[in-house]
């Protein structure tokens, strides 16, 4: 069987890397590490041809290492920072190479078509990441449930909005890549519980910025349910069990909070692959809520999660499994 190459397109830095590379290597599986932001420290070249509607050409290291395009069969994009050049040039010439970089990249990833793409960036990056919305109308469309959820920044219609709902909202960034700085430490915007009269509170700062709200759903269990390809990992946290992560379990208290791999049920896992399926991607980290009622309720999906810590707390296979998928190409 011909092996072809696994292209990972990634950063120097990105710790999820090396343990999918390990099993890539158990298995004799060629690969090639394409470290993004580091394209011109490597001193690597990348050079790319079209020809009777046929695009060539090829990635090569500082080492010689090369990754002809036609030889790859699948392409893991796994969250590469942007390309930058840190020679001392003036800003006109540093923003005019990175952009030139930037499209022959784009360039390169558009042509791919016939390579097993985890994830594409046209999809994962371009249209569901931060934009919350569509995948809450795409995951009802897929048969899961969602909370009713608005995003404004009009105080009248929030606190309606709230007063709706029970007098409380679960609220939260719409980028969630966005971070506050409280005493010179970075630190995430999680999900907050607040109520109407919190709201009434604050009205002059509602309109600053939209706000996502979602009526408050009660928690049984919370979910980071990773898949890779048709494979389901769920771990189950009980994130009840502390006062800290009890609206969000972001705030990690792992001393408290049991991770647990779980069983979901047949319906909840043939809709998550159908949700997948629309959303044309075949790795997401998707946080879901277990009511004391017994509803799975969708919240989001991430399709550059993390799951390190969920692999290192349950020993599911997660690496193992992206491994196996870029290398088998399986499509969903």
């Amino acid at each position: 069987m011909n092996k072809g190459i696994v292209l990972i397109v990634t950063d120097k830095d990105e710790q999820s890397v090396p343990k999918v590379i390990n099993h890539l290597q158990e298995i004799d599986q060629p690969f090639f590490r394409f470290d993004v932001s580091s394209f011109v420290e490597l001193q690597s070249k990348i050079i790319t041809s079209i020809k009777s509607g046929v695009v060539a050409g090829y990635i090569q290291s500082r080492d010689g290492k090369k990754s002809e395009f036609g030889d790859i069969k699948s392409v893991w994009f796994r969250k590469p920072k942007p390309f930058f050049v840190s020679e001392n040039i003036s800003l006109v010439e540093k923003k005019f190479i990175e952009s030139e970089f930037k499209s022959t990249l784009w360039s390169l990833y558009s042509c791919l078509d016939s390579a097993y793409w985890m994830n594409h960036p046209l999809y994962a990056q371009h249209l569901l990441e931060h934009n919350k919305l569509f995948q809450l109308k795409l995951a009802e469309e897929s048969g899961l449930i969602v909370p009713d959820t608005v995003i404004t920044n009009s105080s009248d219609q929030l606190i309606e909005f709230c007063e709706n709902h029970g007098g409380f909202l679960a609220v939260k960034s719409v980028c969630s890549s966005i971070f506050q700085e409280i005493d010179g430490v970075a630190t995430g915007i999680y999900t907050n519980k607040v109520s109407t009269d919190y709201l009434k509170d604050h009205v002059g700062d509602i309109v600053l910025a939209p706000i996502m709200a979602q009526e408050y759903v009660p928690k049984k269990l919370e979910f980071r349910i990773t898949i890779v390809g048709r494979n389901i990992f769920a771990c189950a946290i009980h994130s009840q069990d502390s006062e800290r992560t009890k609206d969000d379990w972001r705030r990690y208290d792992f001393a408290k909070v049991k991770h647990e791999s779980y069983d979901l049920p047949l319906e909840i896992k043939t809709a998550l692959l159908k949700f997948m399926e629309v959303c044309q991607i075949t790795f997401g980290a998707i946080d879901m809520i277990l009511t004391p009622e017994g509803k799975y309720v969708f919240l989001e999906v991430n399709p550059n999660g993390q799951y390190g810590w969920i692999e290192d707390l349950t020993n599911l296979p997660i690496s193992k499994s992206i491994a196996e998928t870029l290398v088998s190409g399986c499509e969903l």
